[in-house]
């Protein structure tokens, strides 16, 4: 009867002690607020998507969800903090082009962007554009290329060194034989003012930065150095075709990661939610009007992405010999 009394007594204790667990394994995701590091500074390209991803899942997860801007070193510092996040799902990172395939080539930013961070989807394309100062004599890519053949000496702005915006110049450099002088600034409102002032000659600035001036005729468009033409400005000629350099392309973009680690489960509900944000009508215009394109790719597709750029910018770090403080 004791023993009888005791293993029923045992059964109940270690039921008692497995209920907490059983909980915890069944707590469905996400089970508190979630934060989306922005790792620049507010009201830039960054801090508008993010916030409009953040506003839409909030209403699709059922809690709260709010951007933290923690910019410094060209984004690496705030990619640097969810890389080292608790890997829940309940921190994500809306990062870009630079901070993932760029930087981590020239020097040491804490953390491993191919095996630290987990892809998730690629949430926007942001054209580049080429400008230049209204005096200068030229109206193609073709004309920058005969101007510096002929000794003219051509300074062009970026947001800075190591960022997509300098990437380009540098690639336009080594597939044209121009010798033009990228000039770094600290982000691109500083770059545009200067092409206004007729400081430097030309500037590589995203369509989302330069859109007031060029309303105003400020300063004049030649080219997006993207594949294809923004969907705001369809007849816009590529670098590629402007300048006869089929093999040209650099292209900005951002997305959405979380730690290594992250339960593949929590990755999916993610993906498709974000993605179904993306492709509402409501987000792809507001988007779409501020110079960003939505895309919202496949896990896959924005891991295939990420992997294949960082060994093209590795490759091309080395040829420029990249230096970034």
């Amino acid at each position: 009867m004791i023993q009888t009394y005791l293993r029923t007594l045992r059964g109940l204790v270690i039921t008692l002690l497995l209920v907490p667990f059983a909980s915890w394994a069944q707590t469905p995701y996400p089970s508190k607020p979630i934060r989306i590091i922005a790792p620049f500074p507010p009201g830039g390209a960054v801090d508008i998507v993010g916030r409009t991803l953040a506003q839409h899942l909030s209403t699709a997860l059922g809690q709260p969800v709010v951007v933290e801007n923690k910019p410094g070193a060209n984004g690496t510092i705030g990619s640097a903090l969810v890389a080292k996040a608790e890997p829940d799902g309940h921190t994500l990172l809306l990062s870009s082009v630079g901070a993932i395939t760029i930087i981590p080539h020239v020097r040491d930013v804490g953390y491993d962007p191919l095996n630290g961070l987990i892809p998730v989807t690629q949430a926007v394309r942001l054209s580049l554009m080429w400008l230049a100062r209204t005096g200068l004599e030229a109206k193609t890519m073709a004309d920058l290329i005969k101007l510096d053949k002929a000794g003219v000496k051509l300074s062009a702005g970026t947001s800075g060194n190591g960022s997509p915006n300098h990437i380009a110049i540098e690639q336009f450099n080594l597939m044209a034989g121009t010798r033009i002088i990228a000039v770094p600034y600290r982000g691109e409102s500083p770059a545009l003012t200067d092409l206004m002032g007729g400081q430097i000659d030309l500037a590589v600035i995203t369509l989302v930065a330069a859109a007031v001036p060029l309303n105003a005729g400020s300063i004049k468009l030649l080219a997006t150095s993207g594949s294809k033409a923004p969907p705001t400005i369809p007849k816009l000629p590529t670098v590629a075709e402007s300048a006869g350099l089929t093999e040209y392309s650099v292209e900005a973009w951002q997305g959405v990661f979380v730690p290594a680690g992250t339960d593949p489960a929590i990755v999916k509900r993610l993906n498709a939610e974000i993605v179904k944000i993306l492709r509402t009508p409501e987000v792809s215009k507001f988007l779409l009007d501020r110079g960003s394109e939505p895309v919202g790719s496949s896990v896959s597709e924005f891991s295939a992405l990420v992997q294949s750029e960082f060994v093209k910018y590795g490759t091309l770090a080395k040829k420029i010999q990249l230096k970034v403080e």
